[in-house]
């Protein structure tokens, strides 16, 4: 069997099955059920690490040496880009759709009351709330626990799966399929328990499941990028931990319209989505005719 599909059967099946369990918990049991969803979640981050190792990889060339130098501009992207285009997002998110922003924190009231009121307490104005939020999105301690979360993931998609694609369908069809795929992994709590955005948005489920594919592939390109320019996969964990603690700008929503939610204001929205498809598809053009350039000048060189 070859070791990519090796590779995915044991990812898939292993992930899905605590998914399932999982969210079985969740629903039926309590808060000891809660419990039991989030770790089973953080064991699925890993599934595709172990995927690997079963498949046969080469741990040792998955690039363990963090690189200084020339390599701190990709650290600084790694780790601020995330917060940036979270940032971008919103804000063509809530230009889009004027009548969802709101300054008064009606929806932060309901997800972290005990964190604002402390700040209140505390003489903080809302937009000091928002600005703190903002700040610790990349410089909390959170984002160390994420990051190596995020690398139990990377190992598999990065380290091992991109590079078989890239090898055989072509860096940017490449992408694109190891984007589908890595958003396809996560479609059973997508389904089941409507994560990511609920599940009374518009298009559901569909459209769902498409728009986290497009994000899949956005930030899969930007990992990508990262792990070819320095080699490293602590980066691209470094990225995908960054992502997962960047600012929440739903702080910043007013109440009602949750059906809007595959559109933003998170960037996994196909509005709020749009900074990072800018990004994408920059670096893959850039990319595509850096390679058009390489093969015509060792067309040129051939007697």
């Amino acid at each position: 069997m070859p070791k990519l599909a090796k590779y995915l059967i044991f990812t898939f099946a292993a992930s899905w099955l605590l998914m399932v369990i999982g969210i079985r918990d969740y629903e039926n049991a309590g808060i000891g059920g809660k419990m039991t969803f989030s770790y089973a979640v953080s064991v699925c981050m890993f599934m595709p690490t172990i995927g690997a190792l079963i498949a046969g990889a080469n741990f040792r060339e998955l690039g363990w040496k963090p690189k200084f130098g020339k390599g701190a501009r990709y650290l600084l992207i790694a780790w601020l880009a995330p917060t940036f285009f979270q940032l971008a997002g919103a804000v063509v998110y809530y230009i889009a759709f004027p009548d969802d922003f709101e300054t008064a924190g009606n929806f932060v009231r309901d997800i972290d009351r005990d964190t604002y009121i402390q700040c209140q307490e505390s003489g903080g104005s809302y937009a000091w709330y928002v600005i703190r939020e903002i700040f610790s999105s990349f410089t909390s301690f959170y984002i160390l626990p994420a990051a190596v979360t995020g690398l139990g993931e990377e190992i598999g998609w990065r380290g091992f799966m991109f590079p078989v694609l890239r090898e055989r369908f072509g860096r940017t069809k490449g992408v694109i399929l190891g984007g589908v795929i890595h958003g396809a992994w996560h479609f059973p709590l997508m389904l089941l328990m409507g994560y990511e955005y609920g599940k009374d948005y518009i298009g559901a489920p569909v459209l769902g499941l498409f728009a986290f594919s497009i994000f899949c592939i956005t930030t899969g390109t930007i990992s990508n990028l990262l792990y070819e320019k320095t080699h490293c996969i602590w980066l691209c964990g470094l990225f995908h931990g960054a992502v997962n603690s960047a600012f929440n700008p739903c702080i910043l929503r007013a109440d009602g319209h949750y059906e809007r939610s595959v559109f933003g204001p998170m960037d996994i929205g196909l509005v709020a989505g749009i900074p990072y498809m800018i990004a994408a598809f920059v670096i893959l053009y850039m990319q595509y005719k850096r390679d058009e350039s390489d093969f015509a000048s060792l067309s040129e060189q051939e007697p």
